[in-house]
């Protein structure tokens, strides 16, 4: 007994031990290279720190008009700490993520701990070794942390539907505001949760209906600025000209990223989206997948679409189980059944890939693991129970496992490296040193200005200042600003100039002659005559 009294809080510590330690080592290195997500959002996170306004000029923006279609805030916000304190580099950058992805083990934990022992840590160590949450925490795309808001708004909310005290019930909406600041799409998904919230948990909600209704004032309060931007950009697609006089702004933007995203009907929109579920979320990308592994891990989505029908099930044989039961394993199944329906919506509207379904992922692990758990649970005999349940551990823990291996070994070194544009920063910092008045930065990489701001660590009012920039079918066309130019039309090549191109782009010719100044695996930098 006393063996067993300790073994259970020993599995948990090393759990996250190895959570920690799968997210920070060779931190921030491993992804190589730099996504000019990452340094559009730090370099918001800079503009803000200088000026009070983002790189367009706009004051405080509820949302980033960023290359015309828009950009999450609450990330570059965020940021700003860790920007003053260690300046604009790719440390500062990445830091929010990591930090966010470390804070959601012990959260999650927490959170689901009333599920019971082995739901609770078999669902502990799906979220320390699934590949999906172990590298959105070592890179900082915007999106990539509204699975820590949303986990941390639905801890809250378990409290205060199972406590039904008025200071859970008060707070508990603030972080699934904020989590409209993390990603957009969580306004489609947001409304739907909580009407099946309050479908689920009436009972509970009707007895302090006061105190849930100031808690939904609360809510729109945090989240009016978000509310507001949306419905100038999505519903009135005009201006208001009495939002010019708040203490926050938001910008009209020149694109909708809807209309940007989907361009086909619902039908092959749900067609690709069933094939890119069945296909265990591959979107092909190297972002946020390893090429050869499951995302979260095999027979993930069958598991949590039984356990979504046991949980139906139980609830129509005894409507009021979740009311009277005492247990709030019952509610927390409820939050995290409502919040994987809510995202499923998803499939509906646009095509998914990794990120835009990034709501689904956390509830479909807290539904398998209690479905694991509710499964095995079922079995009498101890000895098979014990069996199956170490079986169901090593088969995590092997293939798992094994995309642990790849991630720190072989993934580096792969068609990430391209994708991040790795090298660049050692190549921005010769361009830095170019003793020429015009610099072409002829990379061939989209947005490629932005990584120019970020690691030259332009001033952000200058920029304001210099920038000659047109809308281009809903994006901002950077042509120039300061020295550096960015297509050749804007080039005088009457003057010699320095150049930061693809390695050997430029050849070396009586007519131009070229001194190159530095290489390395992908890029060079030099003058031109």
């Amino acid at each position: 007994m006393r063996i067993n009294k300790y073994l259970y809080p020993l599995i948990i510590i090393l759990l996250l031990i190895a959570g920690v330690f799968i997210r920070t080592v060779k931190f921030p290195d491993i992804p190589t290279g730099f996504n000019q997500d990452e340094a559009g959002s730090a370099y918001e996170s800079y503009s803000l720190l200088e000026t009070g306004k983002d790189r367009w000029g706009n004051e405080l923006p509820a949302y980033f008009p960023s290359w015309g279609s828009g950009q999450n805030v609450l990330l570059a916000y965020l940021t700003m700490p860790f920007i003053k304190s260690y300046g604009l580099t790719i440390f500062s950058a990445r830091i929010v993520s990591l930090l966010l992805g470390l804070l959601s083990l012990p959260l999650f934990y927490y959170c689901i701990r009333p599920l019971g022992k082995f739901s609770a840590w078999l669902g502990l160590l799906f979220l320390v070794s699934a590949p999906w949450h172990f590298m959105l925490s070592r890179w900082a795309l915007e999106s990539n942390i509204l699975p820590f808001f949303m986990l941390l708004g639905c801890t809250a909310l378990s409290r205060a539907l199972y406590t039904g005290r008025k200071s859970w019930i008060m707070l508990c909406l603030i972080p699934f505001a904020l989590s409209l600041y993390a990603y957009g799409t969580t306004i489609v998904v947001l409304p739907l949760f909580f009407i099946l919230l309050l479908i689920l948990n009436f009972k509970r909600i009707q007895t302090a209906w006061q105190s849930w209704l100031l808690s939904l004032a609360v809510f729109l309060c945090v989240s009016f600025p978000f509310l507001l931007f949306f419905v100038k950009n999505y519903i009135l697609n005009r201006t208001i000209p009495w939002t010019d006089h708040l203490f926050f702004s938001t910008p009209l933007l020149p694109s909708n990223r809807l209309q940007q995203i989907n361009k086909a009907s619902w039908k092959a929109v749900l067609y690709e989206n069933s094939r890119f579920a069945l296909a265990g979320f591959d979107d092909g990308s190297d972002y946020n997948l390893l090429q050869g592994f499951n995302l979260l891990f095999a027979f993930a989505l069958p598991l949590a679409i039984i356990a979504s029908i046991i949980f139906i099930y139980q609830y129509y044989k005894n409507k009021s189980f979740i009311v009277n039961n005492q247990n709030s394993s019952d509610i927390i199944l409820s939050i995290f059944f409502a919040w994987a329906v809510a995202a499923t919506s998803l499939a509906f509207l646009f095509f998914l890939n990794v990120n835009r379904f990034n709501h689904f992922y956390l509830p479909c692990l807290v539904l398998a693991a209690w479905g694991i758990g509710f499964v095995l649970n079922t079995i009498k005999r101890k000895d098979i129970r014990r069996g199956l349940k170490l079986l169901v551990v090593a088969f995590i823990i092997i293939e798992n496992g094994l995309a642990i291996h790849y991630y720190f070994t072989a993934y580096p070194y792969g068609r990430i490296k391209e994708d991040f544009n790795t090298g660049l920063q050692e190549a921005f910092a010769v361009v830095n040193t170019l003793p020429t008045n015009q610099v072409w930065i002829d990379i061939e990489v989209s947005q490629a200005y932005t990584y120019t701001l970020f690691f030259l660590r332009y001033p952000p009012a200058k920029f304001q200042q210099d920038v000659n920039v047109e809308v281009v079918n809903g994006v901002y066309k950077v042509n120039q600003f300061g020295r550096y130019v960015f297509y050749e039309e804007y080039l005088v090549k009457q003057k010699r100039y320095g150049y930061l191109s693809r390695k050997n782009a430029f050849p070396n010719s009586q007519e131009h002659p070229k001194t190159v100044l530095f290489t390395n695996e992908y890029w060079e930098v030099g003058i031109r005559q």
